[in-house]
Protein backbone atom coordinates (compact mmCIF):
# COMPACT_ATOMS: atom_id res chain seq x y z
CA UNK A 1 0.00 0.00 0.00
CA UNK A 2 1.43 3.33 -1.07
CA UNK A 3 1.31 6.20 1.40
CA UNK A 4 1.52 9.86 0.61
CA UNK A 5 4.57 11.56 1.96
CA UNK A 6 3.95 14.57 4.20
CA UNK A 7 5.69 17.64 2.75
CA UNK A 8 8.96 18.45 4.48
CA UNK A 9 7.80 21.80 5.82
CA UNK A 10 9.49 23.86 8.46
CA UNK A 11 7.82 23.89 11.87
CA UNK A 12 7.24 27.62 11.43
CA UNK A 13 4.99 26.91 8.45
CA UNK A 14 2.97 24.35 10.39
CA UNK A 15 2.66 26.67 13.37
CA UNK A 16 1.80 29.72 11.26
CA UNK A 17 -0.78 27.72 9.28
CA UNK A 18 -2.43 26.61 12.52
CA UNK A 19 -2.45 30.18 13.87
CA UNK A 20 -3.89 31.42 10.58
CA UNK A 21 -6.72 28.89 10.73
CA UNK A 22 -7.46 29.76 14.35
CA UNK A 23 -7.34 33.48 13.57
CA UNK A 24 -9.70 33.09 10.60
CA UNK A 25 -12.04 30.93 12.70
CA UNK A 26 -11.99 33.47 15.49
CA UNK A 27 -12.74 36.25 12.99
CA UNK A 28 -15.63 34.33 11.51
CA UNK A 29 -17.01 33.59 15.01
CA UNK A 30 -16.66 37.27 15.94
CA UNK A 31 -18.59 38.34 12.87
CA UNK A 32 -21.30 35.75 13.44
CA UNK A 33 -21.87 36.45 17.14
CA UNK A 34 -20.71 39.94 18.10
CA UNK A 35 -21.30 41.92 14.93
CA UNK A 36 -23.81 39.88 13.06
CA UNK A 37 -24.27 39.44 9.40
CA UNK A 38 -25.56 42.97 9.11
CA UNK A 39 -21.86 43.81 8.94
CA UNK A 40 -21.97 43.18 5.21
CA UNK A 41 -24.50 46.00 4.82
CA UNK A 42 -22.11 48.56 6.30
CA UNK A 43 -20.18 51.15 4.30
CA UNK A 44 -17.45 49.86 2.03
CA UNK A 45 -14.84 51.95 3.89
CA UNK A 46 -15.87 50.39 7.19
CA UNK A 47 -15.68 46.88 5.75
CA UNK A 48 -12.26 47.61 4.18
CA UNK A 49 -10.91 49.11 7.41
CA UNK A 50 -12.07 46.05 9.36
CA UNK A 51 -10.40 43.56 7.03
CA UNK A 52 -7.25 45.70 6.85
CA UNK A 53 -6.90 45.56 10.60
CA UNK A 54 -7.99 41.91 10.73
CA UNK A 55 -5.44 40.61 8.22
CA UNK A 56 -2.55 42.88 9.31
CA UNK A 57 -1.36 40.45 12.04
CA UNK A 58 -1.50 37.57 9.56
CA UNK A 59 0.48 39.57 6.99
CA UNK A 60 3.12 40.42 9.59
CA UNK A 61 3.20 36.80 10.78
CA UNK A 62 3.79 35.41 7.28
CA UNK A 63 6.32 38.14 6.52
CA UNK A 64 8.39 37.06 9.52
CA UNK A 65 7.93 33.39 8.61
CA UNK A 66 9.00 34.15 5.02
CA UNK A 67 12.15 35.87 6.26
CA UNK A 68 13.04 32.87 8.41
CA UNK A 69 12.31 30.45 5.56
CA UNK A 70 14.38 32.55 3.16
CA UNK A 71 17.24 32.60 5.64
CA UNK A 72 17.02 28.84 5.97
CA UNK A 73 16.99 28.39 2.19
CA UNK A 74 19.97 30.69 1.83
CA UNK A 75 21.85 28.66 4.41
CA UNK A 76 20.89 25.45 2.60
CA UNK A 77 22.00 26.96 -0.71
CA UNK A 78 25.30 28.01 0.87
CA UNK A 79 25.85 24.51 2.23
CA UNK A 80 25.07 22.99 -1.16
CA UNK A 81 27.50 25.38 -2.82
CA UNK A 82 30.17 24.48 -0.28
CA UNK A 83 29.55 20.79 -0.94
CA UNK A 84 29.67 21.50 -4.67
CA UNK A 85 32.97 23.37 -4.23
CA UNK A 86 34.40 20.47 -2.24
CA UNK A 87 33.20 18.06 -4.90
CA UNK A 88 34.68 20.24 -7.64
CA UNK A 89 37.98 20.39 -5.77
CA UNK A 90 37.94 16.62 -5.39
CA UNK A 91 37.17 16.20 -9.08
CA UNK A 92 39.95 18.65 -9.99
CA UNK A 93 42.37 16.75 -7.75
CA UNK A 94 41.28 13.47 -9.35
CA UNK A 95 41.76 14.95 -12.83
CA UNK A 96 45.18 16.29 -11.86
CA UNK A 97 46.14 12.93 -10.37
CA UNK A 98 44.98 11.21 -13.56
CA UNK A 99 46.95 13.68 -15.67
CA UNK A 100 50.00 13.19 -13.44
CA UNK A 101 49.68 9.43 -13.84
CA UNK A 102 49.44 9.84 -17.61
CA UNK A 103 52.55 12.06 -17.63
CA UNK A 104 54.41 9.55 -15.49
CA UNK A 105 53.47 6.68 -17.79
CA UNK A 106 54.62 8.72 -20.79
CA UNK A 107 57.82 9.58 -18.94
CA UNK A 108 58.67 5.95 -18.24
CA UNK A 109 58.20 5.12 -21.92
CA UNK A 110 60.49 7.99 -22.88
CA UNK A 111 62.98 7.01 -20.17
CA UNK A 112 63.17 3.52 -21.64
CA UNK A 113 64.04 4.97 -25.03
CA UNK A 114 66.63 7.29 -23.47
CA UNK A 115 68.22 4.34 -21.66
CA UNK A 116 68.45 2.51 -24.97
CA UNK A 117 69.94 5.57 -26.70
CA UNK A 118 72.46 6.40 -23.99
CA UNK A 119 73.40 2.71 -23.79
CA UNK A 120 74.17 2.83 -27.51
CA UNK A 121 76.34 5.89 -26.97
CA UNK A 122 78.31 4.23 -24.17
CA UNK A 123 78.76 1.11 -26.27
CA UNK A 124 80.16 3.21 -29.12
CA UNK A 125 82.55 4.93 -26.69
CA UNK A 126 83.83 1.62 -25.37
CA UNK A 127 84.30 0.24 -28.88
CA UNK A 128 86.30 3.29 -29.97
CA UNK A 129 88.74 3.47 -27.04
CA UNK A 130 91.24 1.09 -25.54
CA UNK A 131 90.19 0.52 -21.95
CA UNK A 132 90.14 -1.99 -19.13
CA UNK A 133 86.35 -2.21 -19.04
CA UNK A 134 86.09 -4.53 -22.03
CA UNK A 135 88.76 -7.20 -22.32
CA UNK A 136 88.23 -8.40 -25.89
CA UNK A 137 86.09 -8.05 -28.97
CA UNK A 138 84.24 -11.21 -28.01
CA UNK A 139 83.34 -9.68 -24.66
CA UNK A 140 82.22 -6.50 -26.40
CA UNK A 141 80.02 -8.56 -28.74
CA UNK A 142 78.51 -10.26 -25.71
CA UNK A 143 77.69 -6.89 -24.15
CA UNK A 144 76.23 -5.65 -27.43
CA UNK A 145 74.02 -8.72 -27.68
CA UNK A 146 72.78 -8.23 -24.09
CA UNK A 147 72.06 -4.57 -24.81
CA UNK A 148 70.13 -5.48 -27.97
CA UNK A 149 68.12 -8.01 -25.94
CA UNK A 150 66.87 -5.27 -23.61
CA UNK A 151 69.58 -4.91 -20.94
CA UNK A 152 70.01 -1.21 -21.67
CA UNK A 153 72.11 -0.59 -18.54
CA UNK A 154 74.67 -3.23 -19.51
CA UNK A 155 77.30 -0.71 -20.67
CA UNK A 156 76.51 1.79 -17.91
CA UNK A 157 77.19 -0.88 -15.28
CA UNK A 158 80.63 -1.49 -16.76
CA UNK A 159 81.59 2.05 -15.78
CA UNK A 160 80.63 1.58 -12.12
CA UNK A 161 83.08 0.44 -9.49
CA UNK A 162 81.10 -1.71 -7.05
CA UNK A 163 83.99 -2.33 -4.69
CA UNK A 164 83.33 -5.24 -2.33
CA UNK A 165 84.50 -3.18 0.65
CA UNK A 166 82.08 -0.41 -0.23
CA UNK A 167 84.51 2.06 1.20
CA UNK A 168 83.78 5.75 1.16
CA UNK A 169 84.15 7.18 -2.31
CA UNK A 170 84.35 3.75 -3.97
CA UNK A 171 80.88 2.26 -4.17
CA UNK A 172 79.17 3.38 -7.35
CA UNK A 173 82.09 5.49 -8.62
CA UNK A 174 82.42 5.74 -12.38
CA UNK A 175 85.64 4.23 -13.66
CA UNK A 176 86.22 6.74 -16.45
CA UNK A 177 87.89 10.15 -16.67
CA UNK A 178 87.91 13.25 -18.86
CA UNK A 179 90.22 11.59 -21.37
CA UNK A 180 87.72 8.80 -21.94
CA UNK A 181 84.66 11.05 -22.24
CA UNK A 182 86.20 14.02 -24.06
CA UNK A 183 89.68 12.83 -25.16
CA UNK A 184 88.80 12.63 -28.86
CA UNK A 185 86.35 14.58 -31.05
CA UNK A 186 84.33 11.41 -31.62
CA UNK A 187 83.94 10.51 -27.95
CA UNK A 188 83.35 14.17 -27.08
CA UNK A 189 80.46 14.29 -29.56
CA UNK A 190 79.01 11.10 -28.05
CA UNK A 191 79.33 12.54 -24.54
CA UNK A 192 77.68 15.78 -25.67
CA UNK A 193 74.72 13.83 -27.05
CA UNK A 194 74.57 11.77 -23.84
CA UNK A 195 74.42 14.93 -21.72
CA UNK A 196 71.77 16.55 -23.92
CA UNK A 197 69.57 13.44 -23.86
CA UNK A 198 69.83 13.00 -20.11
CA UNK A 199 69.18 16.69 -19.42
CA UNK A 200 65.97 16.48 -21.47
CA UNK A 201 64.98 13.40 -19.49
CA UNK A 202 65.52 15.24 -16.20
CA UNK A 203 63.39 18.16 -17.40
CA UNK A 204 60.59 15.73 -18.22
CA UNK A 205 61.01 14.12 -14.79
CA UNK A 206 60.48 17.51 -13.14
CA UNK A 207 57.08 17.83 -14.80
CA UNK A 208 55.72 14.54 -13.48
CA UNK A 209 57.59 14.12 -10.19
CA UNK A 210 55.51 14.88 -7.10
CA UNK A 211 58.31 14.49 -4.55
CA UNK A 212 61.58 14.14 -6.48
CA UNK A 213 61.24 10.37 -6.22
CA UNK A 214 61.52 9.83 -9.96
CA UNK A 215 64.45 12.19 -10.38
CA UNK A 216 66.25 10.60 -7.47
CA UNK A 217 65.76 7.15 -8.96
CA UNK A 218 66.85 8.25 -12.43
CA UNK A 219 70.00 10.07 -11.29
CA UNK A 220 71.13 7.22 -9.01
CA UNK A 221 70.62 4.54 -11.63
CA UNK A 222 73.73 3.50 -13.62
CA UNK A 223 72.98 5.88 -16.51
CA UNK A 224 72.45 8.74 -14.05
CA UNK A 225 75.76 8.04 -12.32
CA UNK A 226 77.55 8.10 -15.68
CA UNK A 227 75.80 11.40 -16.45
CA UNK A 228 77.05 12.85 -13.16
CA UNK A 229 80.58 11.65 -13.98
CA UNK A 230 80.40 13.41 -17.34
CA UNK A 231 79.32 16.66 -15.69
CA UNK A 232 82.18 16.28 -13.20
CA UNK A 233 84.61 16.28 -16.15
CA UNK A 234 82.84 18.88 -18.28
CA UNK A 235 84.85 21.97 -19.14
CA UNK A 236 84.48 25.13 -21.16
CA UNK A 237 83.76 25.78 -23.98
CA UNK A 238 81.50 22.70 -24.16
CA UNK A 239 79.76 23.73 -20.95
CA UNK A 240 78.55 27.00 -22.48
CA UNK A 241 77.03 25.09 -25.39
CA UNK A 242 75.48 22.23 -23.43
CA UNK A 243 74.13 24.03 -20.36
CA UNK A 244 72.35 26.97 -22.03
CA UNK A 245 75.08 29.26 -20.75
CA UNK A 246 76.03 32.70 -22.10
CA UNK A 247 77.66 32.96 -25.49
CA UNK A 248 81.21 34.27 -24.98
CA UNK A 249 81.75 37.64 -26.61
CA UNK A 250 83.55 40.94 -26.32
CA UNK A 251 87.04 41.58 -24.99
CA UNK A 252 88.43 39.39 -22.18
CA UNK A 253 87.25 40.50 -18.74
CA UNK A 254 89.17 40.52 -15.48
CA UNK A 255 87.43 38.24 -13.00
CA UNK A 256 90.10 38.24 -10.28
CA UNK A 257 88.85 39.13 -6.83
CA UNK A 258 86.15 38.13 -4.36
CA UNK A 259 82.62 37.77 -5.66
CA UNK A 260 79.58 37.51 -3.41
CA UNK A 261 77.03 35.23 -5.09
CA UNK A 262 73.34 35.69 -4.22
CA UNK A 263 70.79 33.18 -5.52
CA UNK A 264 67.38 34.08 -6.88
CA UNK A 265 64.77 32.03 -4.95
CA UNK A 266 62.16 32.62 -7.67
CA UNK A 267 64.25 31.15 -10.50
CA UNK A 268 63.01 27.53 -10.45
CA UNK A 269 65.32 26.11 -7.78
CA UNK A 270 67.78 27.52 -5.32
CA UNK A 271 70.72 25.70 -3.75
CA UNK A 272 70.94 24.94 -0.07
CA UNK A 273 72.95 28.06 0.69
CA UNK A 274 71.42 31.46 -0.03
CA UNK A 275 74.80 33.02 -0.82
CA UNK A 276 78.53 32.37 -0.69
CA UNK A 277 81.80 33.97 -1.77
CA UNK A 278 83.95 32.95 -4.72
CA UNK A 279 87.60 34.07 -4.76
CA UNK A 280 89.26 33.97 -8.18
CA UNK A 281 92.90 34.67 -9.04
CA UNK A 282 95.37 34.11 -11.83
CA UNK A 283 97.64 31.19 -10.95
CA UNK A 284 100.66 29.58 -12.63
CA UNK A 285 98.43 27.19 -14.57
CA UNK A 286 95.68 29.68 -15.31
CA UNK A 287 92.57 30.80 -13.45
CA UNK A 288 92.03 29.21 -10.03
CA UNK A 289 90.08 29.90 -6.87
CA UNK A 290 87.97 28.71 -3.96
CA UNK A 291 84.35 28.99 -2.82
CA UNK A 292 83.72 30.03 0.80
CA UNK A 293 80.45 29.38 2.61
CA UNK A 294 79.19 28.49 6.06
CA UNK A 295 79.88 24.84 5.21
CA UNK A 296 83.57 25.54 4.63
CA UNK A 297 85.96 26.00 1.72
CA UNK A 298 85.70 24.14 -1.60
CA UNK A 299 88.21 24.36 -4.43
CA UNK A 300 86.87 25.64 -7.74
CA UNK A 301 87.31 23.20 -10.61
CA UNK A 302 87.98 23.95 -14.29
CA UNK A 303 87.50 27.75 -14.14
CA UNK A 304 87.66 29.39 -17.57
CA UNK A 305 87.03 32.83 -19.08
CA UNK A 306 86.32 33.59 -22.71
CA UNK A 307 85.42 37.17 -23.53
CA UNK A 308 82.87 38.21 -20.93
CA UNK A 309 81.76 34.62 -20.13
CA UNK A 310 82.89 32.72 -17.02
CA UNK A 311 82.58 29.03 -16.23
CA UNK A 312 83.53 27.08 -13.12
CA UNK A 313 82.50 23.91 -11.34
CA UNK A 314 82.10 22.91 -7.70
CA UNK A 315 81.97 19.46 -6.17
CA UNK A 316 79.62 19.54 -3.17
CA UNK A 317 78.75 15.86 -3.04
CA UNK A 318 78.01 16.09 -6.76
CA UNK A 319 79.00 18.43 -9.59
CA UNK A 320 77.42 21.90 -9.65
CA UNK A 321 78.19 23.92 -12.78
CA UNK A 322 78.12 27.73 -13.03
CA UNK A 323 77.96 29.83 -16.20
CA UNK A 324 77.91 33.63 -15.94
CA UNK A 325 78.37 36.88 -17.83
CA UNK A 326 80.67 39.45 -16.26
CA UNK A 327 80.16 43.18 -16.75
CA UNK A 328 82.56 45.34 -14.75
CA UNK A 329 81.94 44.72 -11.07
CA UNK A 330 78.80 42.67 -11.60
CA UNK A 331 78.10 39.10 -12.62
CA UNK A 332 74.88 37.33 -13.54
CA UNK A 333 74.38 33.73 -14.54
CA UNK A 334 72.81 30.37 -13.93
CA UNK A 335 73.82 27.07 -12.41
CA UNK A 336 72.82 23.46 -12.74
CA UNK A 337 73.29 20.28 -10.72
CA UNK A 338 73.48 16.68 -11.82
CA UNK A 339 69.89 16.25 -10.57
CA UNK A 340 68.56 18.76 -13.08
CA UNK A 341 68.07 21.56 -10.55
CA UNK A 342 68.51 24.93 -12.27
CA UNK A 343 68.99 28.24 -10.46
CA UNK A 344 69.92 31.83 -11.23
CA UNK A 345 72.36 34.04 -9.35
CA UNK A 346 73.90 37.48 -9.34
CA UNK A 347 77.21 38.63 -7.86
CA UNK A 348 79.13 41.77 -7.05
CA UNK A 349 82.87 42.07 -6.71
CA UNK A 350 83.77 42.94 -3.13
Amino acid sequence: MRTKRVPDWDWRIWGSSLLTILWLGAGAAYLATAVGWSFWQAEVDDIGGFFEGFFAPLAFLWLVVGLFIQQKELARTRDEMERANVLSAQQAAAIEASALTARQQAFFLIAENVRRQTGNLLGAMLASHENDLVGSEEELEEHLAAHAAGDFERFARLFLNFDSTRGEGKFGRVGADADFFFGSPFRASLSDEYIRSFRRLLRLARECDAGDTIRGTVTHAPHGLVYGAMLAELRAPQAWLLLDGPVPGGPPVDVAGAWRLVFDPDARDSPGASEFTVRLRAGPGGLEGVALSAAGEVAIEAPAVSGNALFFRLDTGGPVLFCATVEGERMAGRGETQYGDVFAFTARRE
